[in-house]
C-alpha cells in the first residue's frame, strides 16, 4: 500500500485506455507498461499510398492524441487543408486516455520509448513510406529524442522533426511544486538522463541526420520555461521558430506556429 501511495503522490498510475480509431488493418499495438492497446488515430485503408512523408503527432505529459485534434484549434484539420491526406497524418497516445492537470496520470520518457518505436515501425510498414516527420509537443519531445537514440536505425527512417517547447535542458519547475512527479526524475535541470540524451557539450541534442525545428516561446509565456529557461527548448544543430507572447499550449495551436511547421515540412 505504501508504494502504491508513493507512485501515486508521483502522478504514476494506470491509465485509462484511451480511443484507437485506426483502419482495421493496422497492427493492434500493446503498451509496454500496462498491456492495453495503445490508442490514437490515423490512417486511411490499407495500400493506400500516402500523398506526402507520413506525420507522426506525438503528445505531451498528461494529454493523448486528440490534443491534436481539438475543435476549433485541430492541426490535424489544418494539415488536411494544405494538402495532406487522412493516410499521411498519425497520432500515438503513448500513456492511455489524457485528462486535466488534477486528473491525469502522469508518466516519464523511459517508459514509453518502446510504444514510441513500435507506432513509428507501424506507421512505416503500413503506409509503405521510407521516411516519416515527427511533431512533437513537451513531453513528446524529449519521448521522441530518447526513442530515436535508442534506436539509430529507425532516426533513419525519420526526415523532419518538429519539436515544440520540449524540456530539453529541464525545467525548473521540478526544481519547486511539481518535482515529486515521475516525470522529474528525469527532467529536472542537470538530470543524469538529460546529460545522457544532451551528450556531451550539446552534441547530441538534435537527431543526427535529422532536419529539426525547435518551436519556442522568447519571454515568460511559457510557464514551463519562465525567464532564464526560456531557452530550455533550444537544441544544439537545429532551427529555430520563436514566438514571444505564446503559452506553452499555444506554441503548438495557434496560427503562427502551425503555419510555421508546417512551411518546414514542406521544404523539399
Amino acid at each position: 500500500a505504501a508504494a502504491a501511495q508513493a507512485e501515486h503522490a508521483g502522478g504514476h498510475c494506470r491509465p485509462a485506455e484511451a480511443p484507437a480509431d485506426f483502419p482495421s488493418g493496422f497492427p493492434r499495438l500493446s503498451d509496454a507498461e500496462w498491456g492495453y492497446r495503445l490508442g490514437g488515430w490515423g490512417g486511411e485503408r490499407e495500400g493506400q499510398p500516402p500523398a506526402r512523408r507520413p506525420v507522426v503527432f506525438v503528445h505531451g505529459n498528461g494529454r493523448d492524441a486528440s490534443d491534436w485534434d481539438e475543435p476549433g484549434l485541430s492541426v490535424r484539420a489544418r494539415f488536411l487543408a494544405a494538402g495532406y491526406r487522412g493516410q499521411d497524418l498519425w497520432a500515438l497516445s503513448y500513456n492511455g486516455k489524457g485528462g486535466t492537470a488534477f486528473t491525469a496520470c502522469r508518466t516519464d520518457n523511459a517508459r514509453n520509448v518502446p510504444d514510441l518505436a513500435a507506432f513509428l515501425q507501424a506507421v512505416l510498414a503500413y503506409t509503405g513510406a521510407s521516411r516519416v516527420d515527427v511533431v512533437a509537443h513537451s513531453l513528446g519531445v524529449t519521448l521522441t529524442r530518447a526513442t530515436l537514440k535508442a534506436q539509430p536505425a529507425l532516426a533513419g527512417k525519420v526526415g523532419a522533426f518538429v519539436a515544440i517547447a520540449g524540456p530539453n535542458h529541464g525545467t525548473p519547475l521540478c526544481l519547486g511544486w511539481g518535482a515529486r512527479q515521475v516525470s522529474c526524475n528525469e527532467l529536472a535541470p542537470g538530470s543524469p538522463f538529460l546529460r545522457d540524451l544532451n551528450g556531451p557539450e550539446g552534441l547530441g541534442e538534435a537527431p543526427a541526420g535529422v532536419r529539426t525545428l525547435v518551436v519556442a516561446s522568447a519571454d515568460r509565456s511559457d510557464t514551463f520555461y519562465p525567464g532564464p529557461w526560456a531557452s530550455s527548448p533550444h537544441l544544439r544543430g537545429a532551427q529555430v521558430l520563436v514566438l514571444p507572447r505564446l503559452g506553452h499550449d499555444a506554441l503548438r495551436v495557434a496560427e503562427a506556429a502551425v503555419a510555421g511547421y508546417l512551411a518546414f515540412l514542406q521544404k523539399p
